[in-house]
């Protein structure tokens, strides 16, 4: 997705903050003569990261049909357990019908399931607004993934860790003028970043120098949940967006200037897929990709100019991504998502007082 500093983007869901961030599937013209094909950052099934051999198996291809007939992608994460996904709620709020892939490489899935509308629970605090931390839904699987590891989740406060980044959304690369694109969906792909801050402490602390020129600061509104923002470097001190910003509202926070050939960002598509971090034995599903912010949209509230490399591409170098932290929704996820995991059912299916317990806890409520 990236190489000689000039990654791809992954996912983004939104073209700005305030637009839902899905990508409507359907033939777009391909990006060309890219310094850093796409296909370079293809993950594929049995890929090993950090040592673990199919680490991104798990990642989700979701393509939903909304109640318009209109045909969308976002992506998503396998959970622990096999029976659920966890995506952005603005990927499954309203859908007619849901398929989910595994393994999808070549246009292929090595594994398909599909998802009810009755099976869809969005974050209870979600009111379509992307930025307040809520942004999260399950999706409860027609059946079980065996054979697949689905994610552990974190639970501690991830800012200032390194992520892992995997989705199936459009791509082109940081330098580029031209609008992401289609043209190499027949694959999943993946990247690096950091969180550098999280988003309310960026508009807390933002907001004593520019009042409500970036919609001003409400605790409630950002009582839900944590969402992590991070940008988009290309490893000079012009594009480090959050880096800038910080350092002329009083140095909050802390940027560096990215992960080099492996930095990359989200594109529409990648709503809903996940962020990883690791903790030295695993990658733990850490946030849910929830949108995207051109640096040419924020950067003049500061008085700060070329930020953004492209303001045609809304996922160049010096954009802005957030993704909503699982820590903060760690109750209402165990709550769902208390049901066995795939490999005891063959267990509890000899007998009728097991048969029974499971009976029970399908009929608890979502």
């Amino acid at each position: 997705m990236v190489v000689s500093f000039t990654p791809f983007k992954l996912a983004t869901l939104s073209l700005a903050l305030l637009a839902a961030g899905a990508a409507q599937a359907g033939p777009q013209t391909p990006l060309t003569g890219n310094t850093s094909s796409p296909s370079d950052w293809h993950f594929l099934p049995g890929q090993s990261f950090n040592g673990v051999v199919g680490a991104l198996d798990g990642v989700a291809r979701l393509s939903f049909t909304k109640p318009s007939g209109a045909s969308y992608a976002c992506s998503g994460s396998l959970l622990a357990g096999g029976a659920y996904v966890l995506t952005a709620a603005h990927c499954a709020d309203s859908f007619t019908s849901m398929k989910v892939d595994f393994g999808w490489a070549d246009g292929k899935a090595q594994v398909s399931r599909t998802v009810a509308v009755k099976d869809s629970i969005v974050n209870p605090n979600w009111r379509g607004q992307l930025d307040t931390g809520a942004d999260m839904a399950l999706l409860r699987l027609s059946a079980p993934v065996t054979g697949i590891a689905g994610y552990h989740l974190s639970t501690t406060n991830d800012v200032g860790k390194d992520f892992l980044m995997a989705g199936y959304g459009t791509t082109s690369v940081g330098g580029s003028n031209a609008e992401t694109g289609w043209g190499d969906r027949r694959f999943g792909h993946y990247g690096y970043n950091t969180f550098d801050v999280d988003s309310a402490t960026f508009n807390r602390v933002t907001s004593q120098y520019v009042g409500d020129a970036l919609g001003g600061y409400d605790p409630a509104y950002y009582a839900p949940g944590t969402t992590y923002m991070s940008d988009f470097d290309d490893g000079g001190s012009n594009r480090n967006t959050l880096g800038r910003i910080a350092g002329s509202t009083g140095n909050a926070w802390s940027s560096g200037l990215g992960q080099g050939a492996n930095e990359a960002l989200i594109a529409g598509g990648d709503s809903g897929g996940g962020d990883f971090v690791w903790n030295g034995k695993e990658w733990l599903l850490s946030a849910v990709h929830s949108w995207g912010w051109q640096g040419s949209e924020v950067c003049p509230a500061f008085g700060l100019n070329n930020c953004d490399a492209s303001a045609s591409n809304s996922s160049s170098f010096g954009d802005l991504s957030g993704s909503s932290a699982t820590f903060s929704h760690i109750a209402w996820i165990n709550q769902v998502t208390a049901v066995p995991e795939p490999e005891t059912y063959a267990m509890m299916l000899s007998g009728m007082a097991l048969l029974g317990a499971l009976a029970r806890r399908r009929k608890q409520p979502a």
